[in-house]
C-alpha cells in the first residue's frame, strides 16, 4: 500500500483537521488525536488498522490509501478519458465571427487592431460545405463570437437555417456585447437555438461606460441594461451569464454589480442568470494593471468569506475539459473564411491553420503545437502535482507560447497558491449539499 500522491492533510481554519484526495474529490474530517494518525499512516501505509478499521475503511474508499502503482495507473485512466473526449470525431465545435467589426472600442480588448472584415454570401456557403464534409459528426456546437456578432444578425440566420438543415444535434452561444440585442434578436434566440449568452457589464454605469464604450465615444451601459430586462422578462429559457471584466482599476465593483443583478431579477439568479469575474490578465491588459494567478485566488477566498459570493467554481471538480485548441474537430472560422484552433487568434495572420476554401495544405504543425506539443499531460511536474486529477493545466494557448518562445508564463490555477483556503471553502460547500457526511465523492 502506498500514501496517495494527490493527498493533501492540512489544518483549516473553521474545521479543524482535514484530508483532501484530489484523485477522487474526496474529504475526511478529523480531530487532533486522529490526525496524528493520519501522519504515521503517511509514513507507513502498512501500518495495523485492526483497532481503527473505519478509519481505514474510509481511507481506502477515499483513495488516500493505495495500492502499489494505482496513482500510476489513474494518472493513465485520466489521459486516456481526456484524449478519448478531446479526438472524439462525432461532434465539431465551431466559433464563428461572421464579422470582425465592432460597435464598441473596449480598452483591453485582445482583438485590437484588426482590419474589419465581413463574411460574404459565397463564404456562408463554402462553411456549409465544410461543415458537410465533416460526415461523421452527429452533434454541432455554434458560438457565435466577433467583432460584435450582432452586427451581422442577418447572416447568422441565415448560417442557422442551413446548419439546421444539416439534420443535426444542434445548439448554439452567442458572445456579444449586448448592445444591438434587439427585441428582434430577443424573439429569434429559441428558432437559433442559442442556450447560453455572455454579456459584459464591467462595473457601475461611470465605470462601464468609461471602459466599454462606443466607437467615437458614447456611453452603452443604459442600453444594454434595457436589453437585459427585456431578455429577462421574454420567454427565452436559456442561461445569461454577465461577465464583469476586473482589474486593479474597478475590482472592487464587482460585488455591487452582482448584487445588483440578483436584486434586479430574484427569480433567475442562479438558475437563469450567473454573474462571474472575468479576469483581465497580462495578455490583453492596459497599463499593467492585470490580475496574476494569485490575486484570482485571494479575490475568489475574499467573494466568498466575506460576501458569500461562490459565483465560479471555489475549486475544481473532476471534470473532462479543454478549448477548441485541443479537440480535433474544433474550429474558429473568420468573416473571410480563415480557420484558426483560437478565437484569441482571430486576426492573426501567423496563427492561421488553413482555409474552408482550401482543404489541403493547412499548416498541420501549427495544429499539432497545440493539440500535442505543449500538452500538460506530457508534463511531469503537472502530473505529480496535487491538483492534476481535477486541473486542465491551464490555458494551452499560453503553454504553446511558452514552448514557442522559451518564455515562462504562468500558466498554473489560481487553486496552487492559496490551496488550504479555497479547500476549506470547497468542504464547507459539499457539506451543506451533502447532508454532512465526511467523505465525499468517490472517483467515477
Amino acid at each position: 500500500m502506498e500514501w496517495s500522491r494527490y493527498n493533501m492533510l492540512f489544518k483549516s481554519k473553521n474545521n479543524g483537521w482535514l484530508l483532501y484526495n484530489s484523485g477522487s474529490n474526496s474529504f475526511v474530517q478529523m480531530d487532533e488525536s486522529t490526525a496524528e494518525l493520519i501522519k504515521r499512516v503517511k509514513d507507513n501505509p502498512n501500518m495495523d488498522f485492526a483497532e481503527n478499521p473505519d478509519l481505514y475503511f474510509k481511507l481506502r474508499l477515499g483513495g488516500f490509501i493505495v495500492e502499489d502503482g494505482k496513482d500510476g495507473d489513474l494518472v493513465r485512466i485520466i489521459k486516456m478519458k481526456r484524449l478519448t473526449e478531446n479526438y472524439a470525431g462525432n461532434r465539431m465545435l465551431l466559433t464563428i465571427a461572421p464579422t470582425k467589426e465592432c460597435n464598441f472600442a473596449c480598452e483591453y480588448c485582445f482583438e485590437h487592431n484588426k482590419l474589419p472584415s465581413t463574411m460574404t454570401d459565397k463564404t456562408e456557403d463554402k462553411l456549409v460545405k465544410f461543415i458537410k464534409k465533416h460526415n461523421l459528426i452527429n452533434e454541432i456546437s455554434i458560438t457565435w463570437f466577433g467583432g460584435e456578432p450582432l452586427l451581422e444578425f442577418e447572416r447568422i440566420k441565415s448560417l442557422n437555417t442551413k446548419i439546421e438543415a444539416l439534420g443535426k444535434k444542434y445548439s448554439a452561444i452567442l458572445v456579444t456585447n449586448g448592445y444591438n440585442l434587439s427585441k428582434e434578436v430577443v424573439d429569434s434566440l429559441g428558432s437559433l437555438k442559442v442556450s447560453s449568452i455572455q454579456i459584459t457589464i464591467d462595473g457601475s454605469k461611470d465605470t462601464h461606460d468609461k471602459r466599454r464604450f462606443l466607437v467615437g465615444g458614447g456611453p452603452t451601459y443604459e442600453t444594454i441594461l434595457e436589453n437585459i430586462d427585456a431578455l429577462m422578462q421574454s420567454d427565452w429559457g436559456g442561461r445569461l451569464n454577465v461577465r464583469v471584466n476586473i482589474d486593479s482599476r474597478n475590482v472592487t465593483e464587482f460585488v455591487d454589480v452582482y448584487n445588483n443583478f440578483s436584486n434586479r431579477y430574484p427569480q433567475k439568479t442562479n438558475r437563469q442568470l450567473n454573474v462571474y469575474p472575468g479576469f483581465v490578465d497580462d495578455n490583453n491588459s492596459v497599463g499593467g494593471c492585470f490580475f496574476d494567478s494569485d490575486d484570482k485566488g485571494r479575490f475568489l477566498i475574499e467573494l466568498s468569506q466575506l460576501y458569500g459570493i461562490n459565483t465560479v467554481h471555489i475549486f475544481p471538480n473532476i471534470m473532462m475539459g479543454g478549448c477548441s485548441l485541443t479537440y480535433r474537430n474544433a474550429y474558429v472560422v473568420g468573416p473571410d473564411g480563415e480557420i484558426y484552433k483560437c478565437l484569441r487568434d482571430i486576426g492573426k495572420k501567423k496563427e492561421i491553420i488553413g482555409s474552408i476554401y482550401c482543404l489541403t495544405n493547412w499548416d498541420v504543425s501549427l495544429m499539432a503545437e497545440g493539440m500535442i506539443g505543449a500538452s500538460y499531460l506530457d508534463d511531469k511536474n503537472c502530473e505529480n502535482c496535487l491538483l492534476f486529477p481535477v486541473c486542465d493545466g491551464g490555458c494551452p494557448k499560453m503553454r504553446a507560447y511558452s514552448v514557442r518562445d522559451g518564455v515562462k508564463r504562468n500558466i498554473c490555477s489560481y487553486f496552487k497558491n492559496h490551496c488550504k483556503e479555497l479547500l476549506e471553502i470547497h468542504y464547507e460547500q459539499k457539506m451543506a449539499g451533502s447532508g454532512g457526511i465526511d467523505m465525499i465523492a468517490k472517483y467515477q
